[in-house]
C-alpha cells in the first residue's frame, strides 16, 4: 500500500543531494580541523558553520521547492 504522493528515489544523485553533503563535510570538516591543527576549535566549527551556512542559501536559491 504506496502513497501516491511520495515520489521514488532517483536512480542518480541529484545536485542537492551534492550540496546537502558538502554541508555535512563543512560541518564535520571544520570540527576536524580545529581538533588536529593550532586553530581553535571554536574558530574552525565556526568557519565549518559559515560555509555549511552559505552552501544551505545556494541551495534554497536554486532549488526553492
Amino acid at each position: 500500500m504506496a502513497d501516491p504522493r511520495v515520489r521514488p528515489t532517483p536512480e542518480v544523485p541529484r545536485s542537492v543531494d551534492y550540496l546537502l553533503v558538502a554541508m555535512g563535510l563543512a560541518l564535520f570538516g571544520g570540527v576536524a580541523v580545529g581538533v588536529v591543527s593550532t586553530v581553535s576549535i571554536e574558530l574552525a566549527a565556526g568557519g565549518g558553520s559559515a560555509l555549511a551556512a552559505c552552501l544551505l542559501a545556494v541551495g534554497v536559491v536554486r532549488f526553492p521547492r
